[in-house]
């Protein structure tokens, strides 16, 4: 009897290790994924298709900003992938050896615009600096979000940055910067191209164009190989092309 109380207790030990669960022959059932907010809007569709194709597989999602979840990865939060709106919180995980190095992969791009509340000022980024005294602009913290990091690299490439610092308001990820604009707010915000489409309480009043400006990448990575993997590699494989760019993406 004691011997399988043992066998017992190895087994179910066995079934805690990993962050996916399996089938009898093997097939993760289910998959927690962390992606930035700026993909909440695809990440629903594409989930949708790769659990089509894999009828035992159900994924979850968990968003915020990108350096945020980074941190929950680094903390230990049970993350089987991560969808992420710039490389180097990827990056990062692949050097503490929390995504496997042959996991990591592009999977589209995105554009940075500059928006504003119908009736603001007629703004473009290179006039940023004629800001008025009351006149504010939404990014987001550059410490967290990569939206936040490619707008502080663009106004240091135009000159702008140390001169703006005064007048911004940092958001805690890309949709709350567009919550300023949104409300009327700020005068300006800084998002994605992807952020606007469809949006009517909002005008585009600049694209992130030329030498200057950042071309933002899409990067996701696998804790593990294995199913986490192949869902990675499914993001970037030519059927989930065209969600990508039903969206407004644009193709690694």
């Amino acid at each position: 009897m004691w011997a399988s109380v043992v066998v017992l207790a190895l087994v179910l030990g066995a079934c805690r290790q990993g962050g996916d669960s399996q089938d009898p022959e093997g097939e993760s059932t289910s998959l927690t994924i962390a992606a930035a907010s700026s993909l909440r809007h695809v990440m629903p569709a594409l989930v949708a298709a790769y659990e089509a194709r894999h009828p035992g597989v159900r994924v979850a999602l968990t968003y915020g900003a990108s350096g945020d979840l980074r941190r929950q990865v680094e903390g230990g939060a049970p993350i089987d992938a991560v969808v992420f709106a710039s490389a180097g919180p990827v990056d990062s995980l692949v050097r503490a050896g929390l995504v496997a190095p042959g996991s990591r992969k592009v999977v589209a791009t995105n554009q940075l615009v500059l928006v504003g509340p119908p009736g603001g000022p007629r703004l473009t980024f290179r006039t940023l600096g004629t800001l008025g005294p009351r006149e504010l602009l939404a990014v987001g913290d550059p410490g967290a979000v990569p939206a936040g990091q490619y707008a502080r690299d663009s106004l240091k490439e135009l000159g702008l940055w140390e001169s703006l610092r005064g007048r911004m308001v940092l958001g805690g990820d890309v949709a709350a910067v567009l919550a300023y604009a949104r409300r009327g707010e700020v005068a300006a915000a800084i998002v994605y191209r992807t952020e606007v489409r469809g949006l009517s309480d909002v005008v585009l009043l600049d694209e992130a164009r030329g030498e200057w400006a950042p071309r933002p990448e899409v990067v996701a990575g696998a804790a593990r190989e294995g199913r986490a993997a192949d869902f990675v590699a499914f993001l970037g494989a030519p059927g989930a092309l065209a969600l990508w760019q039903e969206h407004g993406f644009g193709p690694p």
